[in-house]
């Protein structure tokens, strides 16, 4: 399973690839744990916890509803993003290993936070800024001007302070993937899943499914939605 506090592989197999780049899609905008853990559980169910994931997605009929079932957030959009990953993956026009950015934007639901995380924290030489709302406030508590709450909206915004970015990491001569993880494991550490109500009440919806009666719901479910292809 993904652990976002160690997040960083640059040796990583193919299978590790893949759930690196479902791992990103499904974190957007979502608590990292949250997410390592529902997509280790959607991974499981689909029988290729630690292989071809993006052969095993390819096979799955209804998706949005098995991605539900798993406790991952805007499963509709999440579907689309997956089934775009792995038709593009297998048919070999999209290679995990050399891909760009501007490769991974054009498939649904991919923009640039979401494509550099992945290559920053898969490639050592990768220059890249993944502006979530740690990093931003970092950013913000170092001096940098006009820092947004969330993720800028427009690239020019987005590469002003990736550059701002990549200067406070190289003036304390680090890699920005040793940086952004620094960052993220400084600040996650400060809100932790019982720190209030609705984290709290978001845990336990997720955790009411274990993994057997997920099976045992989508076995009983099989023929009305067509969750598996057998």
């Amino acid at each position: 399973m993904i652990d976002p506090s160690k997040i960083t592989i640059y040796n990583a197999t193919d299978g590790e690839l893949e759930e690196l780049i479902l791992f990103w899609v499904c974190a957007a905008g979502k608590n990292g744990r949250t997410a390592a853990r529902c997509l280790d559980k959607f991974l499981k169910l689909i029988g290729e916890p630690y292989g071809k994931h993006m052969d095993s997605i390819s096979k799955v009929y209804n998706l949005p509803k098995l991605l539900q079932l798993c406790g991952i957030g805007c499963y509709n959009s999440k579907a689309k993003s997956f089934l775009q990953l792995a038709t593009e993956c297998i048919n070999g026009r999209l290679n995990l290993r050399t891909c760009t950015a501007e490769d991974l934007e054009k498939i649904h639901g991919i923009g640039m936070k979401t494509s550099r995380c992945f290559i920053l924290h898969s490639r050592p030489d990768a220059r890249y800024a993944g502006l979530d709302t740690h990093v931003l406030k970092h950013l913000k508590i170092n001096g940098v001007g006009n820092v947004p709450k969330s993720t800028p909206g427009t690239k020019k915004e987005y590469l002003r302070l990736e550059k701002e970015f990549l200067r406070l990491a190289d003036e304390v001569g680090m890699l920005p993937s040793r940086y952004d993880l620094m960052i993220w494991n400084k600040y996650s550490a400060k809100s932790t899943p019982g720190e209030n109500k609705k984290k709290l009440q978001r845990l336990i919806e997720l955790s009411k499914w274990s993994e057997g009666e997920l099976i045992s719901i989508i076995d009983q479910e099989a023929v009305g939605i067509g969750v598996i292809k057998k």
